[in-house]
């Protein structure tokens, strides 16, 4: 996602694709502002997501005890991928800034 959402910020710059859009923000700005995306515990990209979209607008879920959920152990295979410092916000707080969308 980050890679596609700076492609599009890039082309809106350059405004060779968006010539006639009259966007107030940039793409990855209304993409931060409106939505969130989900992973699984064991996408290597993880990280990065939380870095550029904020890790607050990520999702997740464990799936048990569908086939290709991860159980035991999903919750650790998530922390282990990323900083001290936004651990709790993406295995914790991406669920509470979406219902509090809905709930506005």
């Amino acid at each position: 996602m980050p890679a596609w959402l700076d492609r599009m910020d890039r082309h809106l710059d350059r405004r060779d694709f968006f010539e006639e859009a009259n966007l107030k923000m940039m793409s990855s700005e209304y993409f931060r502002r409106q939505c969130w995306i989900s992973f699984e515990p064991k996408e290597r990209t993880i990280a990065q997501c939380a870095e550029f979209l904020g890790p607050t607008r990520m999702l997740w879920a464990t799936d048990y005890p569908h086939v290709d959920g991860y159980f035991p152990g999903a919750p650790k295979m998530v922390a282990d991928q990323l900083p001290a410092a936004i651990r709790q916000q993406v295995l914790a707080q991406g669920r509470s800034s979406s219902t509090a969308c809905i709930e506005r």
